[in-house]
């Protein structure tokens, strides 16, 4: 199918109710670009935060939840009507520690998790410099939540493994091997699940994101990503499950000083070359921001191409570290995505004749 004919994914309506430093908010958006505007500190990012809680069930800013509800209020309200596929939807969460709903449409869901792939999307924010020089965790997050949305299956194995090793690191710290055997083939299964579907993802995401970093440094720096694992990505699903079986009992002893679990895919992590040397240590400020947001980009195809619809494309604090000239390239790319969130301290030019602007202040919207 073409890039022109996929579905395309809006929000149509947004409403907040005592969402960070937001009282009330109803906003109603253009389904193609939509600047949120303002000085720092004015609620510019709680706005952007609030759909990527939608799309991913969890804040990219905090893991307490309780950080999301406006002060000395009981509980946060999000309720978003979207048009997907042609069909107007609806989702309601509402949190806090007398009252957790979650709706779509009129269905209940059962936790935070399931919202992932209701609404696809991407997010390009300034805390994703991380990808380049932060921790493994951040990049195996980042791959962990961008297959998610795609693929339920890989939400399952990813908690059957998360679950089984932490009984078996639990037994290691205890030094006890008993029933250990049954988590390890628990593990195995799940793991070699979790390798195939990251190693597929990522020699995806990097035959787009090297096309599309030529592109926004107007071809200064080329783009390699190497998956890091413990073992051979390149065998079948059973042999990995074998293969991940035999290492745990080989390094059993050893992990039983440790007290922990030393391989698996909690262990993986991604390597980002730029002009063949490591991005992390010899990357500028503008050559990592323009890696980063050209890894966002390709994700966002990869989405569009695998869901067969446009995802939501937000941006917090758009530009940051990139010099005018990258920063039109960037701004010119967002022209043929779907439905586009951007935030900064002042509007940009944008040439597309759906652009609406929405100034911020102290929480409150402003014409």
């Amino acid at each position: 199918m073409e890039q022109n004919k996929f579905s395309k994914l809006t929000i149509q309506r947004l409403v907040l109710h005592h969402w960070r430093n937001y009282e009330e908010m109803h906003l109603d958006f253009s389904e193609h670009f939509n600047q949120i505007i303002g000085a720092n500190a004015q609620g510019k990012t709680n706005l952007l935060e609030a759909i990527q809680f939608l799309i991913s069930g969890r804040s990219f800013r905090t893991h307490h939840l309780n950080d999301l509800i406006r002060d000395q209020q009981p509980r946060f309200y999000i309720e978003a009507h979207f048009l997907k596929q042609g069909i107007e939807q609806k989702i309601k969460v509402a949190y806090g520690a007398n009252d957790r709903k979650i709706v779509y449409n009129s269905t209940p869901l059962g936790s935070l998790s399931d919202l992932i792939g209701i609404i696809p999307g991407v997010l390009l924010a300034p805390q994703d410099d991380e990808l380049v020089r932060g921790s493994p965790q951040y990049r195996r997050d980042f791959l962990d939540l961008h297959i998610a949305q795609v693929d339920p299956l890989y939400v399952h194995h990813l908690t059957r493994y998360q679950r089984a090793l932490k009984q078996r690191n639990h037994l290691l710290k205890q030094e006890s091997t008993l029933c250990i055997e049954m988590w390890e083939h628990e593990m195995a299964k799940a793991a070699a699940y979790l390798v195939l579907k990251r190693y597929e993802a990522v020699v995806e995401l990097e035959l787009k994101s090297k096309d599309l970093l030529l592109l926004l440094s107007e071809k200064n720096d080329e783009l390699s990503i190497i998956y890091q694992t413990s073992l051979s990505y390149k065998l079948s699903y059973n042999e990995l499950v074998d293969a991940y079986i035999a290492e745990f009992q080989k390094q059993r002893r050893r992990e039983l000083i440790m007290g922990f679990t030393l391989i698996g895919p909690q262990k993986d992590d991604l390597n980002f070359l730029l002009n063949g040397k490591e991005a992390r240590l010899f990357a500028s400020e503008g050559q990592a921001r323009t890696l980063v947001s050209a890894l966002r980009f390709a994700q966002w195809h990869r989405l569009s191409t695998m869901t067969e619809e446009k995802p939501l494309m937000i941006i917090d604090d758009i530009g940051m570290s990139l010099d005018p000239k990258r920063k039109t390239l960037l701004l010119e790319h967002l022209q043929h995505l779907g439905q586009v969130f951007v935030s900064s301290p002042e509007p940009h030019s944008i040439t597309h004749t759906d652009s609406r602007h929405y100034s911020i202040s102290g929480g409150k919207l402003f014409a």
